[in-house]
């Protein structure tokens, strides 16, 4: 059975457009695993919210780091709009959960969409502490440049570890236009898969994003004969 810690909000930034990470205070004894998650509880919800003042967020900051770091949409609900605004408050957290973690033994192919990065900034950031061996490459989808969620310190990631990290970003909107984008424009699907990835079998998948957008992908995966075990994924609904 999970357990319920009592900590509090100590930090808040934007970190892409309309993009907010918010910083817990890890308690004392709260261990997890890169990939899993945790339930929210605000002690107070500031502004009205028809689905209360609990959430379940993935953890975006590695094991080894010091505080609990999240990131969110901001879509304008009670909760996210009290998470803006609420320095200093109590909030539990129970957890952690979640299965997505890491096969350490094979290659990983991260495949992203949105506000689905966050599992994978745990992921990668741990690997890169670690130091393990078996490499990572990330298939990252936005709609538009501004909103790539921690695309500078994924930038920086490659350029200091090329053997064992590799960045792929795609911008499927049509912003993707306006701002000059030389980068790749095609949605995430099984001919762009195997551009980057040429032996699927030799892999572990993890696909992270929008219900839709997990669900296509994995099904793709399947058609492509990767072996079911070998496919982790994470849906994010909105709210």
């Amino acid at each position: 059975m999970n357990k319920t810690f009592v900590t509090s909000l100590i930090d808040k930034r934007d970190i892409a457009e309309n993009t907010l990470q918010f910083v817990l205070q890890r308690p004392d004894g709260f261990d997890f695993k890169a990939g899993q998650n945790v339930n929210v509880k605000l002690s107070q919800l500031l502004f009205a919210d028809r689905k209360g003042g609990r959430r379940t967020f993935s953890i975006a900051s590695a094991p080894s780091e010091e505080n609990l770091y999240m990131a969110t949409r901001k879509t304008g609900s009670g909760f996210k709009r009290t998470i803006a605004e609420a320095l200093g408050q109590t909030i539990e957290i129970t957890g952690p959960a979640g299965r997505m973690i890491r096969d350490e033994t094979r290659p990983a192919v991260l495949l992203a969409g949105g506000i689905g990065i966050t599992p994978f900034r745990s992921m990668i950031m741990d690997a890169v502490n670690r130091q393990l061996q078996q490499p990572i490459t990330l298939m990252f989808s936005n709609n538009a440049l501004a909103e790539i969620a921690y695309h500078d310190l994924f930038l920086d990631l490659e350029r200091q570890h090329p053997d064992a990290f590799r960045y792929v970003q795609t911008i499927t909107g049509e912003k993707s236009h306006d701002v000059g984008w030389s980068g790749e424009r095609r949605r995430i699907d099984a001919f762009f898969i195997r551009d980057y990835v040429p032996d699927l079998s030799a892999v572990t998948f993890y696909v992270s994003g929008p219900p839709a957008m997990v669900a296509a992908i994995s099904e793709i995966l399947k058609k492509e004969n990767v072996d079911q075990d070998h496919i982790l994924s994470e849906s994010f609904w909105g709210y």
